[in-house]
């Protein structure tokens, strides 16, 4: 059998010298900088329960990179307090009932005042009707109480990196996606009834304007509200009043 030749020892560095050196090579000081922990993001919550928005908080904090400056259950007091401390990203519950400001009028006055922060909106409502409302009035995101906190960082981090117009969870995962207008899917006879509703008008009263059936009526608004996925006549108000206040 013909011998193997022993490596040539000679051509090799010392081992000592190479680990004492690493940190002069260039591709280890990328590595170094690259591992170096992100800035801390200053994160501002607004949710009606305050359980909410101190266990999104108190998540938040136990993660790395994250420091939440404020958590409020006033929508007024959460632009009091943003006036005097500036944060890098506000996380806001789409529906805040028994507040002044909510859905997208509140989310435009947080818009305008604080053109730079970024804004993610969650809720336990409608996804679709509530996506596209909080889209059009200028939100980063939109992430359902559904889904959990688990991908809260993630997104946080995807909106305030810029590279994507709005995220949202499909599937389990956050992806860059606009959200479509809902309404798209309606017939003309659905959006016309819908208009009429908008308007403050009862099924009897559209019924008599249109010269049709109280029952014909009651059939286009019950298919309209299934389309939009709300369940009642209160996720209806809501979502009319968003979609003619954009129009």
């Amino acid at each position: 059998m013909k011998p193997v030749s022993a490596p040539n020892t000679e051509a090799l560095p010392s081992s000592t010298p190479a680990r004492a050196d690493a940190g002069d090579l260039p591709g280890t000081r990328q590595h170094l900088l690259m591992s170096r922990p992100p800035p801390v993001v200053n994160v501002a919550i607004l949710d009606d329960h305050p359980v909410i928005a101190v266990g999104v908080g108190a998540y938040l904090e136990s993660r790395p990179g994250f420091r939440v400056l404020h958590q409020e259950t006033s929508s007024r007091g959460l632009l009091e307090k943003l006036s005097h401390s500036p944060c890098d990203v506000a996380l806001v519950d789409f529906y805040l009932p028994l507040e002044p400001w909510d859905g997208v009028s509140y989310l435009r006055r947080l818009r305008r005042y604080h053109p730079n922060m970024a804004i993610i909106t969650f809720s336990a409502g409608n996804r679709q009707e509530t996506q596209y409302a909080a889209f059009r009035a200028g939100a980063n995101g939109y992430l359902a109480k559904q889904w959990g906190m688990g991908l809260l960082p993630e997104m946080i981090r995807g909106v305030l990196g810029g590279k994507h117009t709005f995220l949202s969870v499909h599937d389990g995962r956050i992806q860059a996606r606009e959200p479509t207008a809902p309404h798209e899917t309606l017939t003309a006879s659905e959006v016309e009834i819908l208009r009429h509703i908008s308007q403050g008008l009862s099924v009897t009263q559209i019924a008599a304007r249109l010269v049709r059936s109280k029952k014909t009526i009651s059939t286009h608004k019950r298919c309209a509200m299934r389309k939009l996925q709300l369940s009642d006549d209160l996720s209806l108000a809501l979502y009319l009043r968003e979609k003619f206040s954009n129009d």
